[in-house]
């Protein structure tokens, strides 16, 4: 390596740097570095994109400049250390706003405005260095793994993910037991079990409890009519025309720790399990829908008994642990009716 060279590679992440060294130079196959890094396909994929891409960045920059400001450029200085932490030392937020030195980089907005400010006086300089120097920024905040620029000075994002976030929540709260209920689970039985023998007229659902089936789900049969279809989208349950359609997203779902344990298992559980979804009667109006935790809490708990028994439960585990003093702890004041006996 030349001396810019080794530069540009210490402004690399240390994951950054393996992802390379193995790929290139150790000959390892993507899947094989996946496994050794402990990371998923396409999050390795991602990060060996960057990093080739940062290398060519920060070496092409360094062979013209020696530094990433001129001196005496007009931007602040406080807005210069940040911009170093963030692109050659690699640091998070709040560790780049420690190392400018200036408190006020702690507070969001006012932060925020500095960067807006320095950026328009280093976009209005005709310096070339200032120019490659604007031009390195915009870059690496578009390849960055978190942006560092204020929204207006953004350019379009570099990655095209595959979003799997939706699916990780709707999968993790059917298999939360606090947050899908058993009491509830046994309530949809109740009302919706179909006892008829006629195919057509049937359809399927996975309802998932490791409590309640030894399993950890159950097929269960439901009249195949648009308004029990409708219903149980409402409680945001694929519906399939199929049992063993059905039957494969049960022991999917109920599976879902054991199958994505390890990275060669998630690139098997994805694809499969996206294809079994599509599959549902209901897949449209499904998929469609955004899986937030406030959502599925809404669908399965209108009254909001569940929400109510997550907060004492935290208010709960707060006593157990909170190594405050009781008497420090934060107190409510009484209901006046308490200090009245009724005779």
């Amino acid at each position: 390596m030349t001396e810019n060279q080794k530069r540009a590679w210490e402004w690399l992440l240390e994951k950054e740097q393996h992802s390379l060294f193995l790929t290139l130079g150790q000959g390892k196959s993507s899947w094989e570095v996946g496994e050794i890094l402990g990371l998923s396909h396409y999050k390795y994929l991602e990060i060996k994109e960057r990093a080739e891409v940062f290398f060519k960045l920060f070496t092409n920059f360094l062979e013209r400049w020696p530094s990433l400001f001129r001196p005496g450029n007009p931007c602040q200085e406080s807005f210069k250390d940040l911009m170093d932490a963030f692109i050659c030392r690699r640091v998070k937020r709040k560790s780049a706003a420690l190392f400018s030195g200036d408190a006020a980089n702690l507070v969001k907005k006012i932060s925020t405005a500095s960067i807006r400010n320095n950026l328009k006086l280093l976009s209005e300089s005709d310096d070339p260095w200032d120019k490659d120097t604007m031009a390195l920024i915009l870059e690496f905040d578009r390849w960055n793994n978190f942006r560092i620029l204020p929204h207006e000075w953004q350019q379009p994002s570099a990655y095209k993910r595959r979003l799997n976030k939706k699916d990780k929540i709707y999968i993790k709260y059917l298999l939360d037991p606090v947050k899908t209920p058993f009491w509830m689970l046994k309530k949809i039985k109740e009302r919706f079990y179909y006892k008829g023998r006629k195919a057509e007229n049937t359809a399927y659902v996975a309802l998932i409890s490791k409590r309640l089936f030894k399993e950890g789900y159950l097929v269960m049969p439901i009249r195949k009519d648009p308004e029990v279809i409708k219903e149980m989208t409402g409680f945001y349950m694929y519906v399939f025309d199929s049992k063993y359609d059905a039957d494969s997203l049960g022991f999917k779902i109920s599976n879902y720790y054991i199958q994505t344990s390890r990275v060669r298992l998630g690139q098997k559980f994805w694809p499969e399990y996206r294809e079994i979804v599509q599959r549902a009667l209901n897949y449209n109006e499904m998929n469609n829908i955004n899986f937030s935790r406030e959502n599925l809490d809404m669908a399965r708990d209108p009254s909001g008994s569940i929400k109510k028994a997550r907060i004492k439960t935290k208010k709960r585990e707060r006593g157990i642990h909170d190594p405050r003093p009781i008497k420090s702890l934060p107190v409510t004041r009484a209901d006046s009716s308490a200090f009245y006996i009724e005779k």
